[in-house]
């Protein structure tokens, strides 16, 4: 019999044992998550000091309503060269103004002047603004959002974010925190405005003022030797009650209304095939 109790309390010592190893085994791959102020700001180092400067063959789609006509359909070739994710980029395109697009532009808005002209906002700005990427709301004023984080598969960093009545999204980094990939959409429209930086007399010499009904965007990257490259861009905007309004002395002497659409993909051509 104490040979039996003997063998007993061997094989329960082992299996505790083995129980207690086990358990250590899981708790050394439990990972800790880094502070949300720790990724946001090597996040933005990364955007700053790692991007790769190469100049990229990009295809560029794009398609502009005014209403429910359609104003602007390009389809080209443009060689962007991105020397930062902080408004530090150039641009041009393969063939100058493809299919006369900026001609027709002009003459649909011949009652603007090109300082007026709601172009850039339709065209230049939403792009402008997504490879000024590391001046996004969510990065530079993360106190007016609530953040969650998780680490997914091969190291990679799954950041969440939501501000109430404002974007919602999330972005993805490696282990370098370098921007794997980067989504975000309005909640709720939200208003804009724009004024000219010249007065006439008392009235600013014309005033811009719209409502993001929607925005939506998606950014994709390859790292290449630790820099960010970007493969992808995709925007999606509606502006409703775009209303632009011109002043002289005495008051308002023109206004225009519009409701706009936009619709603007970027692709990598190094990348496209993957």
């Amino acid at each position: 019999m104490k040979y039996y109790i003997l063998f007993f309390l061997s094989i329960f010592t082992f299996s505790f044992a083995q129980e207690l190893k086990d358990a250590e085994i899981e708790l050394v791959h439990i990972k800790s998550k880094p502070k949300i102020a720790t990724i946001l700001k090597r996040v933005n180092k990364q955007l700053l000091k790692k991007t790769d400067t190469t100049s990229f063959v990009f295809t560029l789609r794009q398609i502009n309503l005014k209403n429910s006509d359609t104003i602007i359909n390009r389809n080209e070739e443009q060689i962007i060269k991105i020397t930062n994710f902080n408004n530090t980029f150039s641009k041009k395109n393969v063939i100058e103004n493809k299919d006369n697009w900026f001609t027709n532009f002009k003459e649909i808005f011949k009652a603007y002047t090109s300082d007026e002209s709601p172009i850039g906002w339709l065209s230049g700005f939403p792009i402008r603004k997504n490879l000024t990427t590391a001046e996004l709301d969510f990065f530079i004023h993360p106190n007016g959002y609530e953040f969650t984080r998780e680490w997914l598969d091969d190291d990679e960093l799954v950041v969440t974010f939501e501000s109430k009545g404002f974007y919602k999204g999330n972005f993805i980094v490696d282990k370098n925190y370098n921007l794997l990939q980067l989504n975000y959409e309005t909640q709720e429209p939200y208003p804009f405005f724009y004024s000219s930086e010249e007065n006439i007399g008392k009235n600013h010499k014309f005033t811009s003022n719209w409502i993001y009904q929607r925005e939506k965007v998606a950014m994709n990257f390859e790292i290449v030797k630790n820099k960010m490259v970007l493969k992808s861009l995709s925007i999606e905007e509606k502006l409703r009650d775009f209303t632009f309004k011109r002043f002289d002395e005495k008051g308002v002497t023109f206004t225009d209304v519009n409701q706009f659409y936009t619709n603007i993909k970027l692709v990598n051509k190094k990348f496209s095939k993957e």
